[in-house]
């Protein structure tokens, strides 16, 4: 029985509230969770502050100046603003108990320089110089926050330090005991770790989804998980510490990259995965050019300040944002259902995103790290789009597996049709079949004889009527094949032209009927002759008569024509009560065929010669090589 569409769709409306207090529990119970994982700590009070504008002063000279010079810092070092200057600070440290090891911490990863000393007495303890512009192993704690030993001392110790940074300036100081910070750096590193490692499962699990499926939106959502990752370890400074701790460029420059990267991603990842070109083709290329833009902010992130950069990025990021909520809410309001859970998704995201602005531009405060808020927002948002690609998938499936019935169910129909015409055809078959046999073996008959008609027809065009031997048509045909195969096998080929002497004599005296009689003896002398199954006699024309052999010279070709001129002489032709000796004049053109020459010019050779043999008085052979007449 086929689901009522509204109850389809409220259960996906009560699936969507129920996701969304999941959501917002899981928020509460994590917020709770890591509100207390600092343990007790001691933050530094009593700070006092000199901003060098100048960058003047060395540590001699700060030894050395007025207290007068230095202010006391009211406003809170967690969140100072963003300054291009030099800021020098100093306080004392009390009451520390020698018996225990003591740590500084500055909770803050991102400066690019800190340099700190010990003083007493005017004399420095212990010097230290770290930050984003060094190299990692520059540090005094192998640890992604700046920490420092303090001196094991009786007597209060001063502290100055002077930092500097292009992007954000916090400095909030905080004196750990050293057992203690090893516990909570402990819990945090393990915190990290499944947070990292949650993403890092995520992202190969959808490349390998991509690898199977070749589906793209696969792919960016792989590519989205692990640059959000890769952005959140760079804020950390977890990156620095074992990814890229010999490169201080790229750690000064890997918060552009991959936030960027991060939001591109996302927004091509929205387009997909929403099919938005579908409803709107002006809307889809909107979200393609603000991924462009984030791209392009990549680039210049690498020439600008970070400062001027911070500002814009986040301004973008906001935008960006309202964006793809705009979008997946007016596509859910068409009734997209897996939009729903997309604008949750995002939501969550970006009210992190939105909480972590507002304390990186000092206006709200909290009291655990908004790293942590982040952190909490990215893994439900992931863990979320995670179900929404199910869900995408459960719903492609769904419909393969009704188009996969519907189309069973039409090839049933199809079958039935095929029956019902198979049958009619199987009758029909066994008539067409009985008479295309009877057709077929009459055809077969008609073809035999009119084979056997077109080769007869064909024999009488190639015969002459008077002589039985091959005509003049027969002869262009043969020769032209035989100069072609001469000049393709580079062989010799010979030509005789032939010729009744005094042929009109014998006519005029005789008559008409014992000449026809003469050159039918000529032709019977000649075809008995020859040989060779590749050499022809053919009737050239009245008493006139041509030979081909092929693969002859002219030395062969002499010899033969002269044995038929001589046997023809000695004949006596009985015809009409009649007997007539007659004599013949033949002229012999041999030569091997060239392309460059002209295919009749062996032929127009012999009957040269044929002239030459009259001229020389006739009853003679002359025969000659086409290169000696050139020649």
């Amino acid at each position: 029985m086929p689901n009522n569409p509204l109850n389809v769709k409220l259960n996906k409306n009560w699936l969507l509230l129920i996701i969304s207090i999941f959501c917002a529990a899981v928020i509460i119970a994590a917020t709770s969770f890591f509100s207390p994982m600092r343990p007790n700590h001691t933050v530094v009070q009593d700070i006092e502050h000199l901003v060098d504008t100048k960058k003047q002063y060395s540590i001699s000279n700060i030894l050395s100046i007025s207290d007068n010079v230095w202010q006391q810092q009211n406003q809170d070092l967690t969140s100072l603003d963003m300054s291009n200057e030099l800021h020098w600070f100093k306080f004392t440290l009390n009451n520390l108990d020698p018996s225990q090891s003591w740590l500084l911490e500055i909770d803050y990863a991102l400066l690019d320089s800190i340099n700190l000393w010990f003083v007493q007495d005017n004399k420095v303890l212990a010097e230290y110089m770290v930050g984003d512009s060094l190299i990692f192993a520059q540090r005094a704690v192998d640890h992604e926050n700046f920490l420092f030993p303090l001196p094991t001392n009786v007597q209060p110790v001063e502290v100055y330090l002077n930092a500097y940074s292009k992007g954000m300036m916090r400095l909030p100081l905080n004196i750990w005991q050293q057992q203690d910070y090893l516990g909570f750096a402990s819990k945090n590193g393990l915190i990290m770790g499944g947070f990292l490692g949650l993403m890092l499962a995520m992202g190969l699990s959808n490349l390998l989804f991509f690898i199977t499926t070749r589906s793209p939106t696969f792919l960016v959502y792989a590519g989205y998980v692990i640059f959000l990752a890769l952005t959140l370890s760079t804020l950390q400074g977890i990156g620095y510490r074992y990814i890229w701790s010999n490169s201080p460029w790229f750690q000064q420059h890997a918060i552009g990259i991959f936030a960027n990267l991060t939001v591109c991603l996302s927004i091509i990842f929205c387009d997909l995965l929403l099919n938005v070109r579908a409803y709107s083709t002006r809307l889809s290329k909107i979200l393609k050019m603000s991924a462009f833009a984030f791209l392009l902010g990549l680039v210049i992130s690498l020439f600008i300040s970070l400062q001027v950069f911070i500002k814009v990025f986040l301004l973008m990021f906001c935008a960006s944002g309202v964006l793809l909520l705009a979008v997946a809410i007016w596509l859910w309001v068409k009734g997209l259902a897996i939009a729903g859970y997309y604008t949750l998704a995002w939501a969550i995201l970006i009210v992190s995103g939105f909480v972590l602005s507002l304390d990186a531009l000092n206006i709200v405060n909290f009291n655990m790290p908004s790293y942590y808020l982040l952190m909490i927002g990215a893994a439900i948002e992931t863990v979320l789009l995670a179900l929404i690609l199910a869900i995408s998938h459960d719903q492609q499936r769904q419909t393969l597996l009704d188009t996969q019935a519907e189309l069973l169910n039409q090839e049933r129909q199809v079958q039935h049709a095929q029956k019902d015409m198979l049958a009619l055809q199987e009758n029909a078959t066994e008539d067409l079949e009985y008479k295309v046999q009877e057709r077929t073996l009459e055809l077969e008959i008609a073809l035999r004889e009119l084979s056997e008609t077109n080769r007869e027809l064909q024999q009488k065009n190639t015969l002459d009527a008077l002589t039985g031997i091959r005509n003049r048509s027969y002869f262009d045909k043969k020769y032209q094949a035989e100069v072609r195969r001469s000049r393709r096998e580079q062989t010799q080929l010979s030509v005789v032209m032939m010729d009744i002497d005094h042929f009109k004599n014998v006519n005029d005296q005789y008559g008409h009927l014992v000449g026809d009689e003469c050159i039918r003896a000529v032709a019977h002398t000649l075809e008995k002759a020859l040989k060779r199954p590749s050499d022809d006699v053919c009737r050239y024309g009245g008493e006139e008569f041509a030979l081909i052999l092929p693969s002859t010279n002219l030395e062969g070709a002499l010899t033969l024509v002269e044995q038929l001129r001589n046997e023809i002489e000695k004949t006596t032709i009985q015809a009409e009560n009649v007997s007539v000796n007659i004599t013949i004049s033949a002229g012999i053109g041999t030569a091997i065929a060239d392309l460059n020459q002209a295919e009749d010019i062996i032929l127009a050779l012999a009957d040269r010669q044929l002239y030459a043999a009259k001229n020389a008085g006739r009853n003679n052979v002359q025969g000659s090589y086409l290169d000696a007449i050139q020649q």
